[in-house]
């Protein structure tokens, strides 16, 4: 069944990528059938026409199911790039009111691995006890290391961007934590036993919280990577004398 970044299952790595959907292969490897058969009757609203005129007629595949009993039922379809081998072409049906909203990926969208599959044998560890002023936003980093035998190829241009949280007792985020992300460099390939640091982007509702030790997690976010929890130490801001 295809998935979404939003989904609490981490990713498996037997499913394929395309954007941010997860898909069984076996749902791109299906027959092929007209896009208008797939659409049938429906009342569908359109920002163009030449949205759907513009786009292969044949080889079309539902990657995700009409939900009926639920309020928004939505369905995906896709149908292979006529010009890139690899590569698909999207169709989303999303029901709003009384029709369905129709929009495109003209693509192509490329088939990746899955999140998993490109992540096995990485880990995220915290190198030591991170350590800050309360009322501040700390600087943290956390090490990306390989531990598979083999090396770690970044064959799709996964980025070092990695965001970071406290944790309440209850091992939930604490706040809401706004986080704004710069463009990051690639990661680089890494060799067996090969470490690197990565900066981390702190929640900024770190800000707000009391002094004291909290339990810490940071993500890789292009690879859905997540360190084990470390220790963040607040600590009581110098008063001016």
């Amino acid at each position: 069944m295809t998935r979404s970044d939003s989904d609490e299952d981490r990713s498996d790595p037997d499913v394929v990528r395309l954007g941010s959907l997860e898909v069984d292969p076996a749902e791109l490897e299906a027959p092929g059938s007209s896009l208008w058969d797939l659409i049938g009757g429906r009342k569908l609203t359109l920002r163009s026409p030449d949205d759907l005129l513009d786009l292969p007629s044949q080889g079309w595949r539902p990657i995700f199911p009409s939900w009926e009993f639920i309020d928004n039922p939505r369905e995906i379809f896709a149908a292979p790039h006529p010009h890139q081998r690899n590569a698909w072409v999207l169709v989303f049906l999303h029901w709003i009111g009384e029709a369905w909203t129709v929009s495109t990926d003209p693509g192509p969208v490329p088939m990746r691995r899955s999140n998993a599959a490109r992540r096995a044998g990485l880990e995220l560890r915290w190198p030591a006890e991170q350590t800050a002023t309360a009322g501040t936003l700390p600087e943290l980093s956390v090490d990306l290391l390989n531990t598979a035998d083999h090396l770690w190829t970044n064959d799709v241009g996964d980025h070092m961007t990695v965001r970071g949280w406290a944790l309440g007792p209850d091992d939930q985020p604490l706040g809401t934590g706004v986080q704004v992300f710069a463009n990051a460099p690639r990661l680089p390939d890494l060799a067996p036993g090969d470490r690197m640091s990565l900066r981390v982007n702190p929640g900024s509702d770190i800000e707000d919280l009391a002094p004291g030790r909290y339990r810490l997690v940071a993500e890789l976010l292009d690879l859905e990577l997540r360190s084990p929890p470390g220790t963040l130490v607040l600590t009581e801001p110098d008063i001016p004398r």
